[in-house]
């Protein structure tokens, strides 16, 4: 994946302007984004763990083996759904 001349950055920046006459404080996190091919490959290894996930959960093999798969397959579709794509300049 990094062979091919891509790399992977993720850059949080937190923004603490104030209002003084709001008194609020907001928080804000920029910078978050997944290259198009990360979050490809990504996908494909959701799919493939979800495939073993199951696979495992109908034999009724060994706990650990569901808890692997069924983390990794939920922390990678969360990663997905919740950070943007980066788009092409």
């Amino acid at each position: 994946m990094l062979a091919y001349g891509y790399s992977f950055t993720i850059v949080i920046s937190f923004s603490l302007p104030h209002n003084p006459h709001s008194g609020k404080v907001e928080i804000g996190v920029t910078g978050i984004t997944l290259p198009p091919l990360v979050a490809t490959v990504l996908f494909v290894l959701a799919c493939l763990s979800g495939y073993q996930y199951r696979r495992v959960w109908k034999t009724e093999g060994p706990r650990w083996q569901l808890w692997l798969y069924g983390l990794f397959t939920a922390i990678a579709l969360l990663v997905l759904g919740f950070v943007p794509l980066s788009t092409v300049s």
